[in-house]
């Protein structure tokens, strides 16, 4: 089999790296790939190692001339499947792929954002997609109120690479020294974009109330994005002084979240959250929102922590009751890092190809 995988993004976050997990995978298992994605992290990673990747840059979501070079590509290509991987690699590579005669078409659905609630948004979900992978049910549910048919869903988890047994974690900075805090300080973390959804203005103020409580503690945000001045702002005017940190884009971003004691999410809306997944991977407790496909990998008091969204008060309560009770955190860790192995990249591989060759399947009239 052969995929073309269109993705529109030009920094390196979460749809990123499930864009580039997904390739190795396919690969691994025979199928070839061809990427198109604007120049960026994605497209050079692709390249250096070794896979087709060619670049392709939307200038906006309905680009014509982006869908045409498109169209040209793919029929050139040939590919059995087209895979978008994001919003406006949806609304210009589903009629490229069309016009290109390419028998399947598959749209990834990594966010809960509400759908059709404008007239570009219901043209865009009108397209002939064959099959949209939702990361999780509460994007499917988003997706159904939205009007797209039962048929047309399928659930497909992201995945996340499990450190093998025994194995360590890549080299990064030592946290403690990077930040000034002395050894013994618990960090409280995260690592995501900084983005609107993610809320980190709530969960700054659950830095203030978790700091009057346990001055010995420090919090770390590890991401880019355009909440950054506002958050910043929202940290000098709070007077935290040293004990808050934004560290920005990392590379060594799973290596610093290793070492953290505690890994917190303000979010609102949230599809899922690989960073989640990488933190119950290396064994380090949570406290999140229960807010979109959370609740599909974080079980309140089993595996994790669940509070309510825009409430910085539960979040913060949360997070000092982890902090109080360490052997309770660390149990519920451990219990995470058992059931975090449904969500291993190549889980996320497998149930990617079940539904591609359902797609096709149903193209031949196949049973």
């Amino acid at each position: 089999m052969k995929i073309a995988h269109l993705d529109t993004g030009r920094s390196w976050r979460g749809g990123q790296a499930q864009v580039l997990l997904l390739m190795r995978g396919l690969r691994m298992r025979g199928h070839a790939c061809l990427l198109l994605a604007p120049r960026g992290p994605l497209l050079e990673r692709a390249a250096a190692e070794g896979m087709e990747a060619r670049a392709w840059r939307p200038r906006f979501e309905w680009d014509a001339v982006a869908m045409l070079a498109a169209a040209r590509a793919l029929r050139r290509a040939g590919p059995d499947i087209v895979h978008c991987h994001s919003a406006h690699a949806h609304a210009v590579g589903v009629p490229a792929a069309r016009l290109a005669g390419v028998p399947g078409v598959v749209v990834s659905r990594r966010v809960d954002f509400a759908i059709a609630g404008h007239w570009p948004s219901r043209i865009k979900y009108r397209l002939p997609v064959d099959r949209y992978l939702c990361i999780s049910r509460g994007v499917m549910e988003v997706m159904r109120a939205g009007g797209v048919p039962e048929a047309r869903l399928a659930l497909v988890p992201s995945g996340v690479e499990l450190p093998a047994a025994g194995a360590g974690v890549a080299a990064a900075a030592d946290l403690h020294a990077l930040i000034g805090a002395p050894r013994e300080a618990p960090i409280v973390g995260t690592v995501a974009a900084l983005a609107p959804h993610k809320n980190h203005a709530d969960l700054a103020r659950a830095a203030t109330i978790v700091l009057r409580a346990r001055p010995d503690a420090r919090f770390v945000w590890v991401g880019e994005g355009p909440c950054r001045p506002a958050l910043e702002r929202q940290i000098r005017e709070s007077g935290l002084g040293q004990r808050v940190h934004v560290l920005g884009f990392r590379d060594d971003a799973r290596g610093l979240l290793a070492q953290f004691s505690l890994f917190a999410l303000a979010s609102y809306l949230e599809g899922m959250c690989t960073s989640l997944l990488d933190a119950q991977a290396l064994g380090i407790p949570i406290v999140a929102t229960a807010v979109g496909g959370i609740p599909d990998i974080v079980e309140e008091g089993r595996t994790g922590r669940l509070v309510p969204p825009r409430d910085p008060a539960a979040l913060a309560s949360a997070v000092l009751d982890a902090l109080a009770d360490a052997p309770g955190a660390a149990r519920r860790a451990a219990a995470a890092q058992a059931a975090v192995r449904d969500f291993s990249a190549d889980a996320m591989v497998v149930r990617t190809l079940q539904a591609y060759d359902s797609v096709l399947r149903g193209r031949r009239g196949d049973p």
